[in-house]
């Protein structure tokens, strides 16, 4: 019998939202809401492009994320250091990179990060591929908003997003979102 691959995952709560956690081969895959909508989809992709079961198990990188997560939360913390697992196509992937690339406490648009990853006539398969991100926070896809300064969709609702959007504002003063936030 062959060894099935493990994708080792915690839940975790905290005063702003329930999340899951995952790693594979030393690295986060996964950190997301646990009741979002796409949460099967999200799932499915992880453990099929991993060839790999969850399996509730803590270690070293989860405590760590835990942790850093914390940090985020309490507003010592604006950039993160943890290892990571991207699990998508490619196509997902060099917007997830570019979602990274989108400072703390800013915000960009979908059309600007349709932009940046030289996909401008693309804006709607970002817009899913923004969707998709199975490592929220992290990869800040709560950084995009509407062209027109809108909060638009976000897996962890837009209140949490406006929270987060908040929490960053707070920390940088730097934000020009008129008003969004008022």
């Amino acid at each position: 019998m062959v060894p099935i691959n493990q994708i080792n995952i915690q839940f975790y709560k905290t005063k702003v939202a329930e999340f899951i956690l995952g790693s594979f081969d030393g690295k986060l895959c996964l950190l997301d809401f646990r009741y979002r909508r796409m949460r099967g989809t999200i799932d499915k992709r992880l453990q099929k492009g991993l060839g790999a079961e969850f399996v509730e198990r803590d270690n070293d990188i989860l405590q760590m994320a835990r942790t850093q997560i914390d940090e985020y939360f309490l507003g010592s913390r604006q950039e993160f250091d943890l290892p990571l697992l991207l699990v998508g196509s490619d196509f997902q992937k060099s917007v997830w990179n570019g979602l990274m690339q989108v400072p703390y406490g800013s915000t960009s648009s979908y059309l600007e990060l349709a932009r940046q990853v030289d996909q401008v006539k693309a804006v709607r398969p970002v817009a899913a591929a923004n969707g998709a991100n199975a490592i929220a926070i992290i990869i800040p896809c709560h950084r995009i908003i509407g062209s027109n300064g809108d909060l638009v969709g976000y897996s962890g609702g837009l209140p949490l997003k406006k929270r987060l959007l908040k929490l960053e504002q707070g920390a940088t003063a730097k934000y020009s979102t008129g008003d969004l936030f008022g």
